[in-house]
This record gives C-alpha cells, structure tokens and sequence, in this order.
C-alpha cells in the first residue's frame, strides 16, 4: 500500500511494498491498517414525494466510518504474502480486499497470484494512499462503478537501472463485480460469459528524471463482461455479454517541492451484447472520462497543512438505452491538515460541488441533478 506523501507531513507509516518484506532487519509478521471517519452533508434535486411524510427534498446529514487490518508475513527472504481486511459501512460486513503471494524471482522480475487491488486510477484505493487526497474522489468511476479487486496472477518487472516498470496481469476479469469473489475453482463465471472468459491487463510506468514525477500508462481487457448494468448497460437475457476494453494515461507531476500536480484521462468501450441466437443487441457502451488535480503544502501554516483542488468529468454514451447520454461533473477543494503535528492523525475538510445531465430519476428538472456536499474526515493509521 502506498502512504500518502503528497504533503510530508501527511505522510502515514503504514504497510509498503513487497520488496520491503526482504529485509534482514523485518519481522517475520507485520500488521497495519486505518481508521477512517466521516461526517457529511450533501444535498441534491431530489424533489419531495407527496404521499410519504418525510421531506425528500431536505440535504442528508450522516456519519459513516471504515476501517482496514492487513498482516504481512515473510516466508523467506523471496516469498511473502498479505492480507487485507476491510470493514466496509456499505455492507456492515467484512471484506477480504487482497489475499495473495509475492515471489521476487531475481532483482528485476516478481510474481503474485491471488486477490488484489487492481492497478487501474489515479486515485488510490485506500485513503492512506499517495493519490488520495479527497473524501468525494470516485465520480470518475475506478473506484466504484468497476470496483478495486481482481482475482488472478501478475508478473511484474522493474529493472534496477531502468526508468520503466511494469507488470503484466491475468484475472477473471476487471468489469464483473463478482469476479472478485473467491468461489471453488469448479464455480462457474456469470451467465453472460463463456467458462474460460478471462480478463488481461498491463501497466507501465516511466519515470521522470530528477524527481520530477511520473507518466503511467495503464490496459484492461475483459473477453466478455457479465454484468454491463452497473457500467450503464443492458445484459442480454441468456446471452453472452460484450467484450470490455480500457485504456488510461496519467501522470503526477512535481514541478517544486511544495506542488503536486495530477491528470488522468481514460477511455471505456463495451461492446454489443448478443442474444441467445447470437444476434447482435446493438447496446454498446463509450465512456470517457478525466480528472485534474492541484496539491500545495502550506509551509507557513501553524500545523502541517496542504490545499487540493480537483476537477472530474465523466461522459456516458450508450447505444440503446432510455437515458443515451449521461455526464458528471465534480468541482472539490479540501484541506488536509495534522492538527497534532502527527503524521499518524489527519484531519481533513472538503466543499464539492457536482452536476449530473441525462441522468434516471426524480429530480427538480428533468434529467438533471445538481448539488453540493461538504465532509469533515478524521483518519487515522498505525
């Protein structure tokens, strides 16, 4: 897991990568994890229904609260694994987010199998992470709409003299929420997919010279998708889904010191269902999306203290649907700050505003969803 770093200050000891795990010096077990608690308002167009006493219309005021607990353990000094579980509000459940081995074959190439946080975004996945930087940070769509979790194996490779690394992956596949759930290796994929349907994937990352940041290219591939309708589709009735294809470029630059910059533009295709006769459905998919980010350590501030601003855009063409096109925008700026002066306890502010066209649902104007949101985070990692 990365630590967030974008301000020093900020930075969270936390669990790092597997080629940390070698050293002489490392326990043979390591546990680490967060604590991560939310307050916020957000209110929207949602107009109020009349046949029910509660007033619809009125903005929500909730708590919410997450958690992570990872072990890490060397089996020797080239094998080791991780475990991380995360204590998710959504399902008040336990959710086994990575389950697998790292083998570090020499110094350039490594091999892992088994449940991982895939390396698609730009946005962490954890709100520890380096691209973390916002309560609100998932209109673009990585974290939720596709979800962060893969089963499957990687051969990753990073050459000690080289500016590129990378890795290679292979799963049951990126864009089916349920290829994520470990089941006996008897159980059958969705409906929609053939039983061998896999999922393939690259990332590639170049690094700028003199510390300047980094350009990351990033490729998934689904041969069939068996759930299209949390992407914004239509499943075919006893058919076989389209294929799914991703590809992303971003890049986090460091000008000076103090300014972190970030972008990211992505591109999702999702092609023609079939029916059961093998006749094309014509309910493709084409999203595009990209984000802007701007991050600036307050060096005279009393406390540590960094300010971001972000800009997402999401744009939605379908090929059949009642709602063909759909776009989201989100506008935020946070605050992140360490009041106690230690890096372990953060406390965060954000004002965002978001606007939605072409979207399903009972709103002020028809097909239109504008509001705003405002959060307070306390997080905390050990």
């Amino acid at each position: 897991m990365n630590i967030r770093n974008l301000v020093p200050a900020l930075a969270i000891v936390t669990l790092t990568s597997t080629a940390g795990f070698a050293a002489d010096t490392a326990p043979a077990v390591t546990f680490s994890g967060w604590v991560d608690a939310v307050l916020q308002f957000s209110d929207d167009d949602t107009t109020d229904v009349a046949t029910t006493g509660k007033d619809e219309a009125a903005g929500s005021l909730r708590f919410s609260g997450a958690a992570s607990l990872k072990a890490a353990w060397k089996v020797t000094d080239a094998v080791s694994a991780k475990a991380n579980l995360w204590f998710d509000p959504g399902s008040n459940a336990v959710n086994m987010r990575e389950a697998y081995f790292t083998w570090n074959i020499n110094d350039t190439l490594s091999w892992s199998m088994g449940k991982y946080i895939d390396h698609l975004g730009w946005i962490s996945a954890e709100p520890t992470g380096d691209n973390f930087l916002f309560i609100n940070a998932d209109t673009i769509g990585y974290r939720d709409i596709y979800g962060n979790d893969v089963l499957g194996t990687a051969l990753g490779f990073a050459p000690k003299d080289s500016a590129i690394s990378g890795a290679v992956h292979v799963t049951n596949g990126y864009f089916t929420k349920s290829d994520a759930t470990s089941t006996n290796y008897e159980s059958a994929p969705s409906g929609s997919r053939e039983n061998t349907d896999l999922g393939f994937g690259l990332d590639l990352t170049f690094k700028l010279p003199n510390e300047l940041g980094s350009i990351n290219g990033e490729l998934a591939y689904d041969m069939k998708s068996g759930d299209t309708t949390y992407l914004g589709g239509v499943d075919p009735t006893n058919g076989l889904g389209g294929d799914v294809l991703l590809v992303g470029i971003n890049a986090t630059i460091k000008p000076v010191k103090i300014v972190t910059l970030g972008a990211e533009v992505q591109y999702l295709t999702v092609g023609d269902s079939e029916n059961v006769v093998g006749a094309s459905l014509n309910n493709g998919i084409d999203r595009l999306q990209f984000l802007l980010l701007g991050n600036v350590a307050i060096e005279a501030a009393p406390v540590p203290m960094s300010v971001s601003g972000l800009v997402q855009c999401v744009s939605i063409d379908r090929d059949t649907s009642a709602t063909k096109t759909e776009e989201s925008l989100y506008v935020g700026v946070a605050l992140l700050t360490n009041p106690l002066t230690n890096t372990k306890f953060g406390l965060n502010f954000e004002v965002g505003y978001f606007d939605q066209t072409g979207v399903d649902g009972d709103y002020g104007a028809a097909g239109e969803n504008d509001g705003m949101t405002v959060a307070v985070e306390g997080l905390i990692s050990f």
